[in-house]
């Protein structure tokens, strides 16, 4: 008894596979009141711009929709690749001719998420879009609006939706464009969303749709300076000096050299005459070329001195330089350095360097460098 048990649900089990391998769910949106009729059974009562899903066996089925004066009827082939809009009641389909973008379920997160659901289009001039869409929950709603990436303003909004069965918009300027739908329901709701593109007349057969993201790199030279570092028995200035660097506030990464003393100085311009002398780069800056990754590394030398630095907020900054205990930024800092340089992810705009000299009798002057890198990102047409 107990190995037949077994049997029927191994077989029920594969059973539902294979059932679920030979069918599709498709959305039938009603333009009218009336009843729904598939293959001659009929399904019930649908409300105008109301929509309902079924699940029908992979071939041809028959769908009517039957109102008090009118019947409506279309055939469907139902196949792997089925994932189908089908309006009843509605006027003559206006994707004739039309090239389907995209035919999707969408998830909507409501009030509880912040997300919106988004698509992102190349159109041409002229072009039309052609948008049927519906709420798959009962009584549901969404908001949809198609706006510029360029320039932000929208042209084409319809709030508070329960369907849209053939809606055309037209595209006036040649560009890029995000299709965005979401809900204001609490708890979410499911919709289909299908847009179908009418070429404008005057557009070429190889025109792309598609998008990709591009990459710009600026750099802006922060600080370029030279400062003294006293010693510890300087009698009329104290041993300890604080720089402030002002990054932009948006910043990717920045690098800085520091090079204490004559030579790192002399070690640094004998460095950027190479680079210059080289002439394969846009740029004789060592710390632009380094940030790039088009370079190594940078001048360093490996003698010591009594120079120390550490990178603080204003306010920790000001208590080092009272003699009272301060904390400082971990991400990088050295003692007795005579050259020293760093590529930094961390962005501050609270950020000020700090040098310490421990020498008793010896003063340095210290050379700062410190170059910015803003990574910007944008969407442009495929050609």
């Amino acid at each position: 008894m107990k190995a037949s048990l077994i049997l029927i649900s191994i077989t029920l089990f594969f059973y539902s596979i294979v059932k679920a391998q030979t069918e599709a769910t498709i959305t039938i949106v009603a333009c009218k009141e009336g009843n729904l009729i598939i293959d001659g059974n009929s399904i019930g009562k649908i409300e105008a711009n109301d929509a309902i899903q079924q699940k029908l066996n992979y071939g041809e089925h028959y769908i009517q929709l039957k109102t008090l004066s009118e019947k409506f009827n279309t055939q469907i082939n139902i196949d792997a690749k089925t994932k189908a809009i089908i309006n009843m009641g509605c006027s003559e389909a206006a994707t004739k001719g039309g090239i389907k973008l995209f035919d999707k379920e969408v998830s909507l997160t409501g009030l509880l998420g912040d997300d919106v659901e988004q698509s992102i289009l190349a159109l041409d001039y002229d072009d039309e879009l052609l948008i049927n869409s519906a709420i798959l929950n009962k009584k549901g709603n969404a908001t949809i609006f198609i706006k510029s990436y360029e320039t932000g303003s929208e042209i084409y909004r319809k709030e508070s939706f329960n369907s849209i069965v053939d809606e055309k918009i037209r595209i006036p300027k040649k560009g890029i464009y995000t299709v965005n739908i979401y809900t204001d329901a609490l708890f979410g709701k499911s919709a289909k969303l299908s847009i179908h593109r009418l070429p404008a007349l005057t557009s070429f057969a190889s025109f792309k749709t598609t998008t990709k993201r591009v990459f710009d790199n600026s750099q802006m030279e922060v600080l370029n300076t030279s400062t003294r570092v006293y010693s510890s028995g300087n009698l009329d200035h104290p041993n300890k000096t604080t720089v402030t660097i002002n990054l932009p506030k948006n910043t990717s990464y920045w690098v800085y050299w520091i090079g204490v003393g004559q030579e790192s100085r002399d070690k640094m311009k004998e460095f950027m005459s190479s680079v210059s002398d080289a002439g394969n780069y846009f740029t004789s800056n060592p710390l632009i070329l380094f940030g790039l990754k088009l370079i190594p590394s940078l001048p360093m030398l490996n003698s010591q001195s009594t120079v120390n630095y550490k990178f603080m907020s204003l306010n920790n900054a000001q208590l080092f330089t009272n003699g009272y205990p301060y904390s400082y930024y971990t991400f990088k800092y050295a003692d007795n350095i005579t050259t020293d340089y760093s590529l930094i992810k961390t962005y501050s705009d609270d950020l000020i360097l700090t040098l310490e000299n421990e020498s008793a009798f010896t003063g340095n002057n210290v050379d700062i460098k410190v170059v910015a890198f803003v990574i910007k990102s944008k969407l442009i047409m495929e050609e």
